[in-house]
């Protein structure tokens, strides 16, 4: 390409080159067109005007050649002051001639660059291959100067310039060794000193971290050579990235350690299925040493072990699908069964795709079988007493009631709940209760046939399948010798226990059609047996379920109704006998419920006593008598003592006691305003009560006790214990003065009360003849409904006072 803007020049030029042989030439006037032009046509060589038309210059058009195009260029100028040839000289040119010149110098130049490009094209093109050679062993190559300890790379730069610095910029060898880490770097430095003071060759791998302080391993080498007496000694080598060679080499450790340490034994096999290697778990799987193993195929899949075609089908999918697995069983050297989960791989050849040899792992599955089978077991039996659970009962009944259908024969399905489990739990331990358990199930399953089953559900309740019932009369007769064979005493933690069991049975073919609503039923007829009395067993009827769907029902409207606040209080009042005016009162639940108006006691509290909601609706009664007693003084009102009845349930919970604390202290009322009333069967032969009974005393709380006379009182548990009052039942009052048993009754208990130092409250006042009689005893208190019955708490303190006149 020839770039002159001078035409008679530019044609005189090419017709020098086409007598010199030059077969293509172009010619260009200004240095746009002639770099256009070089991107479409590259030429091999440029002659280069400086002077041009356009806006730039020959050298500029010269600096615009993309230097990875190589095309080298000659200065054609009759100009040559320094200036323009330091221009010049920047774009590397490849020659520089004055005009005019001749026609043989000119050849001359053309010759010698284009010889000049060929020898840096073959330079270039073998750099590049060294530099890709490199690359590919992630590999650069270094010298370090020993005077300056510069380094200067070839080859990728990544290693030694991890933040991506061109291989034209040096960097320091100390800089270098600060970046191998603290464990390293001792060897590293050692190695370097070594080569420098003694010539030495070094070899050492180590770690460095790049810019982003992420570790990586490299391999550095070099040695020491003289250079000229006038330049300084050198450090020639290469340096590795080796991150890749030793994660492989930490993967082969890891590998050779799982081989070497895994629970399942590992075998390679060659094409014969004979052993070559084994490792550790494999010997001590079968028993047989690694020596004795080698060499020969193994024992579990040795020929005469199997079947042959067990030994078909493994060769068979070995062969399409290069793997087989199968859990046999079969014995370990010593003659032991052993159950072991066999995996065999086929490994290809890469070279030829046949089979090289096969891997084997062989994993002990015994102990998990066994484990499996105790766990169906478990699933299946009741892990306590070893009778089946519910889940086995139900299919065993589904059974039955399928052959009793196809027979025509009756079946008797007993629920079975042992009396008073609870308390024997609660007073003994668990671990009596559960001796006890165990006691009652080998019992049971003496008691019954081997074509029945007797099963536990859980806890204290069991439930038998009779199959052949004749009749009623026969499901009755096994009842009873069921409840015959509990009662005889059994002795557990030195202590004789008497066992009692309440039964409530149900008939198929009678009412039940099938398993569940047999099940349900005799549920439902347990519960009425115990209601009962407990010690007995009752035939399902279709009144129970209406009675236990009505507890259902009230069960769940009850626990919605405290939810929304639709409990309420009502107070009746308590008279002083001395003064004639309201004492206290007693707080006595309602229901507002949202259908039925308003509900008493009676549609509350057993519900609540059976569902468990006794503590919740306890709890509530507690803290809204507490809060009414705070707003009775914040509306100006005198102190009133209010008394609350508590159950069972209340007193045997824990954070009762905490209960009354808190709504005392949220309340701020004297904690003689509350009187606790609780029924004297409740604390009779109880610890944990009369404990109970001590804790709320020392609060400050008055105690009484209720309903006083019905409960075969021990008149010495009740001189010990903390009651301030008794509060005679209304059954004693009814008939007063006419009925002179409760007439005597009367009198007694208020004698014994006053002797005691006690207070007396007399309930269920309703008539003046009774009022009149008992105002000559020696009682403090009357309630009733002769002076009230229970009211909202609004209209307490507009009742007027009464005078009682005694004879």
């Amino acid at each position: 390409m020839i770039v002159e803007d001078e035409r008679i020049v530019a044609l005189h030029l090419r017709q020098q080159l086409t007598r010199l042989g030059y077969g293509r030439i172009t010619v260009y006037s200004s240095g746009e067109s002639a770099l256009a032009a070089i991107m479409v046509d590259t030429p091999d060589l440029i002659l280069m005007d400086i002077h041009i038309d356009g806006d730039i210059d020959g050298i500029e058009t010269a600096a615009g050649v993309p230097g990875y195009l190589h095309v080298p260029v000659i200065y054609l100028s009759a100009y040559s002051e320094d200036q323009t040839l330091e221009r010049a000289k920047r774009t590397h040119p490849y020659g520089y001639l004055i005009k005019p010149f001749a026609e043989r110098e000119l050849h001359a130049a053309i010759q010698m660059a284009l010889q000049r490009r060929k020898v840096e094209l073959a330079l270039k093109h073998s750099e590049e291959r060294l530099y890709l050679a490199m690359k590919a062993a992630n590999m650069s190559c270094w010298e370090i100067d020993l005077n300056t300890r510069k380094i200067e790379t070839t080859g990728p730069t990544g290693i030694l310039y991890p933040d991506g610095n061109s291989s034209g910029v040096a960097i320091n060898l100390d800089t270098f060794l600060e970046r191998v880490v603290p464990e390293d770097y001792s060897s590293v430095k050692n190695a370097f000193e070594d080569a420098i003071g003694n010539g030495n060759f070094f070899d050492v791998v180590f770690r460095a971290k790049d810019s982003k302080q992420s570790v990586f391993w490299y391999r550095a080498q070099g040695k020491t050579f003289e250079r000229t007496t006038q330049n300084p000694r050198r450090i020639i080598g290469v340096v590795q990235d080796a991150t890749e060679q030793q994660v492989a080499s930490a993967r082969l450790r890891q590998a050779s350690t799982v081989y070497e340490t895994s629970q399942d034994g590992i075998l390679i096999l060659d094409s014969n299925l004979r052993i070559t290697s084994a490792n550790r778990s494999y010997a001590s799987i079968t028993g047989i040493s690694i020596n004795a193993a080698l060499g020969q195929r193994p024992h579990i899949l040795a020929r005469k072990t199997f079947p042959l075609s067990f030994y078909r089908d493994m060769f068979k999918s070995l062969e399409s699908r290069k793997h087989w697995q199968r859990e046999i069983s079969t014995q370990n050297a010593d003659g032991d069964p052993i159950i072991l989960m066999v995996q065999v791989i086929a490994v290809i050849d890469d070279n030829n795709g046949d089979i090289s040899h096969y891997v084997a792992i062989i994993s002990d599955r015994t102990a998990i079988r066994r484990a499996e089978e105790e766990l169906q077991y478990l699933a299946h039996y009741d892990g306590l007493t070893g009778l089946p659970n519910r889940m086995l009962a139900s299919d065993r009944l589904e059974r039955a009631l399928e052959r009793a259908s196809a027979r025509g024969t009756h079946l008797a399905c007993m629920f079975i709940d042992i009396d008073n489990f609870k308390t024997i739990n609660d007073t003994m331990g668990h671990n009596a209760g559960d001796q006890l358990l165990i006691v009652v199930a080998r019992r049971l399953k003496s008691l019954v046939t081997s074509t029945d089953t007797i099963a536990r559900l859980g806890g204290d309740e069991f439930l038998l399948t009779a199959e052949d019932i004749k009749d009623r009369h026969a499901a009755a007769d096994l009842a009873n010798r069921l409840l015959r064979g509990l009662r005889v005493p059994v002795t557990i933690a030195d202590r004789e226990i008497s066992i009692s069991a309440s039964i409530g049975i149900s008939l198929f073919s009678e009412r039940a059609n099938n398993a569940q609503d047999l099940v349900r039923q005799a549920d439902t007829a347990m519960y009425a047996a115990k209601n009962s009395g407990r010690n007995g067993f009752t035939f399902y009827q279709s009144a129970m379920t209406e009675d236990a769907t009505h507890f259902m029902t009230r069960n769940q409207q009850l626990q919605r109704g405290l939810e929304n606040g639709e409990l309420v209080l009502f107070y009746q009042p308590q008279y002083s006998r001395n003064t004639g005016k309201i004492s206290g009162v007693e707080a006595l639940i309602r229901w507002n419920h949202p259908t039925e108006g308003l509900l008493g006691p009676g549609e509350i509290i057993p519900v609540a006593e059976q569902s468990g909601l006794i503590n919740e609706i306890g709890q509530w009664v507690v803290e809204e008598a507490c809060a009414q007693a705070m707003r009775w003084r914040d509306e100006g009102h005198p102190a009133l003592k209010i008394a609350v009845n508590v159950s069972v349930r209340q007193l045997r919970s824990d954070d009762f006691v905490a209960i009354v604390r808190h709504a005392l202290e949220m309340t701020k009322i004297s904690p003689r305003q509350l009187e606790i009333e609780i029924t004297e069967s409740t604390i009779q032969n109880d610890t944990r009560i009369i404990s109970r009974l001590h804790e709320l005393r020392r609060l400050g709380i008055s105690l009484a006790i209720d309903d006083f006379g019905t409960g075969f009182s021990c008149l010495g548990s009740i001189k010990s214990l903390p009651i301030e009052r008794i509060k005679i039942d209304q059954s004693f009052v009814r008939g007063i003065p006419n009925d002179q048993d409760n007439t005597a009754l009367t009198e007694a208990i208020t004698a014994l009360a006053a002797k005691l130092g006690l207070a007396v409250t007399v309930e269920g006042i309703e008539e003046k003849p009774q009022l009149d009689f008992i105002n000559n005893l020696e009682c403090t208190d009357f309630q009733g409904f002769y002076f009230s019955r229970p009211i909202p708490a609004a209209q307490v303190f507009e009742l007027p006072e009464i005078a009682f006149h005694t004879s």
